[in-house]
């Protein structure tokens, strides 16, 4: 296993020789934050849904630029998101949902013994985004909670995700830590998973030990597995809005309360030291890990953030890193490594480091090929682009489909109209409408 990656590091330097730059220490010189994340990862923190439990990266996997999924949450602390049109049933009674909203409001109000029977005799059908709306609407959480439980006994009906972090949110804010334990557990049981919106009420409390310190004193009351889960989020959530020392000390607590420490546990706090462009730090929790499973995750984010920074020879070091640790590097760690290339105006580089790709079997991402067609159309000019087109072109039409439509979408903002409509008439005789 050594001599094999051994091997692997001696390839990719080789590939990489034609950069023609050593591997030096970290620098920390510029702000600039990542570009290039895996995209699916990016929303999952930005969405705050719960990080994939697997370290292996499907390797179908886009890249995307991110960013709108890395700029600063936009909303109050304590929002969360609404619905899509899909994950609900519109509505086909009388009630709009305003109204309706209204009406089971003032049945709550008057807080009797008979409310729901009251709430019953309204005849609202419920939707997710109506319970949504009627907890924007209510200030009392023994209120939110009766309604809550009311909902959840009625025919044809059960609580969305969002439903269940409102509530949290609002318990959470009322400091009721017996009723939310009481909520996070029903999550885990229905769910299986929280989401970082679950404790997005904990961001106020970022720079109070003290109340930080009761949230975690109500986790530490939950079951192993659903404790792993509420301190991963509450880490996300704490790093979405860039708290990155509260996140320290719930971390601090967490592997005092006997969680056995994960790489990915690590991810919002690696993610929001690359965003304030402290490297250092991000070393710092490399080396405090090391003896942990890698998580392929962590290091594509360092490592985009290196190539984003122009720091490519700094980028080689740390993937000789990720060999070492036993990451082989898969389509993500190549698309990162030859988009730098490309950017830095090193075609050759680049595309060396294709042909390694595809001799180690790895299937490129698409976004790969249109790095390479970018490049090449700046530095070689169309025909040389268009020559990698052809040579790469017959073995999946979808992909064909879209290598042709980015090269005749660049040509055309290069200006060259003629190019595209030899391209255009090229997909056509090949089939493509």
């Amino acid at each position: 296993m050594t001599c094999l990656r051994r091997a692997g590091v001696a390839s990719v330097r080789r590939t990489l020789s034609i950069i023609q730059l050593r591997p030096r220490h970290w620098s920390s010189a510029s702000p600039q934050w990542p570009q290039n994340l895996d995209f699916t990862v990016l929303k999952t923190f930005q969405n705050g849904k719960s990080f994939p439990r697997s370290p292996e990266i499907n390797l179908a996997q886009k890249f995307s630029t991110t960013d709108a999924a890395l700029s600063e949450d936009t909303e109050e602390e304590d929002t969360l998101p609404e619905l899509s049109s899909t994950d609900e049933t519109p509505a086909t009674n009388k009630w709009e949902l305003g109204n309706a909203a209204r009406e089971i409001c003032k049945a709550l109000e008057k807080g009797n013994e008979d409310m729901e029977e009251t709430l019953t005799q309204l005849g609202v059908r419920l939707t997710p985004r109506l319970v949504n709306r009627v907890f924007d609407k209510i200030s009392s959480p023994s209120l939110a909670l009766r309604f809550f439980q009311w909902a959840k006994l009625q025919p044809g009906f059960k609580h969305a995700p969002s439903n269940y972090d409102r509530l949290a949110n609002i318990l959470g804010r009322s400091k009721d830590f017996e009723a939310l334990k009481s909520v996070l557990l029903e999550i885990s049981a229905v769910y299986s998973s929280y989401s970082a919106k679950t404790f997005s009420f904990a961001t106020a409390w970022h720079d109070d030990p003290d109340r930080l310190n009761e949230v975690m004193e109500m986790l530490e009351k939950l079951e192993r597995g659903p404790r792993r889960e509420a301190y991963d989020m509450f880490i996300a959530v704490l790093c979405q809005k860039n708290h990155a020392n509260a996140a320290l000390v719930v971390l601090e607590k967490m592997g005092s309360g006997g969680c056995v420490m994960r790489m990915q546990t690590y991810r919002p706090l690696i993610q929001v030291y690359c965003q304030n462009n402290q490297m250092d730090k991000v070393q710092e929790i490399f080396v405090m890990l090391k003896d942990c499973r890698p998580d392929p995750i962590c290091f594509h984010i360092v490592l985009s953030a290196l190539c984003n920074r122009k720091q490519f020879a700094e980028a080689v070091e740390f993937l000789t890193r990720m060999i070492n640790k036993g990451c082989k590097p898969d389509a993500i760690t190549y698309d990162i490594m030859i988009r730098a290339a490309c950017n830095l105006g090193k075609i050759e580089g680049a595309l060396k480091l294709f042909d390694r790709l595809k001799e180690e079997g790895v299937t490129p991402l698409h976004h790969t090929y249109a790095h390479i067609f970018d490049g090449l159309l700046q530095i070689r000019g169309f025909d040389e682009a268009h020559s990698f087109l052809i040579q790469h072109s017959g073995i999946d039409r979808k992909l064909d489909l879209t290598n042709y439509s980015h090269l005749i979408k660049r040509s055309r903002k290069s200006g060259q109209e003629q190019e595209a409509r030899n391209l255009m008439k090229e997909m056509k005789a090949k089939g493509f409408d």
